[in-house]
């Protein structure tokens, strides 16, 4: 997710935070301090009011934390690379490249968050009942805890896409139907339905005063119904790029440059003439690097004549794909890091070059001549 910072590493997953997370944490630990804290438990100061509610904060979201962990490994378990876990505004969400490939498989995957999102609630009333006074910030938090956690769990048991009751109703559905895109064209309508009952709740709740409150059930709402709806576009996609493979449609014969080659060369010849907006570049008939339409951008004009590509071009990372992957997975890639093109390696050496334009271009022209 663009916008996020690493903060570490757990099992071979990054574990990040998006900007966003800073509001969210913000907004809660507000809302604990001078909202939930003093309203059940009078009688703190201020200082045991801010300090429980940032405490509680923080723990909420080693919770959300937790219960991604919970999918994510299960997806490992299955094959499925995972590579890294984001927190942000709404909670959490993990980065795993690809799909269950069966739909029991799928129902493991989603349905272990919510359970462990009960085990932890679970976990923090039993330590309540060994906090002593129940009065106290210690037992506050771990009664804040327990709470929320079911709370958590319960709504991701919800059966709305992409909910994780979404994604069990889906594997149901899937199970029984053999079609995995009409199982999320119907759990992604049933999200869609909740997410308008969600902004239709917030909206009312707005109405009767609880600004913030309203406010915050909206815009949850509003955001299920678009990743519902983008679920739904990217089954589609998924569906229609099955049994097409990267070697089909990638240009095969990419003109390449060497390091030493100028920048004015490389628009002229390859950026204007051939359309392309990037080129790999080769020392020795080994891959170095590549070069973007978007490095070239970065650099005033009136230098491209007196500057090499290897002072521009792009080293690490360089995504890639193999000429047997399936066209989906390198769609995903592109999507994945807001790129343009990616490279196509066999045995370490360039075999190809695959654009976002290739697979646009593809797309069409299925669709003119009627390919289901």
């Amino acid at each position: 997710m663009k916008g996020s910072l690493g903060l570490l590493r757990i099992a071979g997953i990054r574990i990040g935070i998006h900007y966003t997370w800073l509001l969210a944490f913000v907004l809660i630990t507000w809302s604990l301090a001078q909202g939930f804290f003093p309203r059940f438990f009078p009688g703190w100061s201020q200082t045991e009011y801010w300090i429980t509610g940032v405490i509680a904060a923080l723990t909420l979201f080693l919770s959300v934390l937790i219960h991604e962990l919970a999918h994510s490994f299960v997806a490992k378990a299955s094959g499925l690379p995972v590579e890294n876990i984001t927190l942000f505004i709404f909670g959490g969400v993990s980065n795993i490249g690809g799909e269950m490939k069966k739909p029991r498989a799928e129902f493991v995957m989603a349905v272990i968050g919510p359970v462990s999102s009960l085990v932890l609630a679970a976990i923090f009333w039993g330590l309540r009942q060994f906090a002593g006074d129940s009065t106290s910030p210690l037992a506050a938090t771990f009664t804040y805890l327990a709470l929320v956690n079911a709370l958590l769990g319960a709504f991701n048991l919800l059966p709305g896409f992409p909910l994780d009751g979404g994604r069990v109703l889906r594997s149901i559905l899937w199970g029984i139907t053999r079609n995995i895109r009409k199982a999320t064209n119907i759990a992604a309508t049933v999200g869609q339905i909740l997410a308008f009952g969600l902004i239709g709740f917030g909206v009312f709740q707005f109405l009767q005063g609880d600004f913030l409150g309203g406010l915050w059930v909206a815009f949850i709402g509003w955001f299920l119904n678009g990743a519902a709806d983008a679920s739904r576009q990217e089954v589609t996609l998924q569906e229609h790029f099955r049994g097409v493979r990267v070697k089909d449609i990638m240009d095969a014969t990419p003109e390449t440059v060497t390091p030493e080659v100028t920048v004015a060369d490389v628009v002229k010849n390859i950026f204007l003439r051939r359309g392309r907006r990037a080129a790999p570049v080769c020392r020795d008939g080994r891959l170095a690097g590549i070069v973007t339409l978007t490095d070239v951008k970065e650099l005033p004009q009136q230098d491209w004549a007196t500057t090499a590509v290897s002072e521009i071009m792009a080293t690490q990372p360089l995504y890639s794909v193999r000429p047997e992957d399936d066209l989906g997975s390198a769609f995903r890639l592109l999507a994945q890091y807001g790129i343009n093109q990616v490279l196509v390696l066999q045995d370490g050496k360039l075999a190809g070059l695959l654009s976002r334009a290739d697979v646009i271009q593809h797309l069409q022209l299925s669709q003119e001549i009627g390919m289901s």
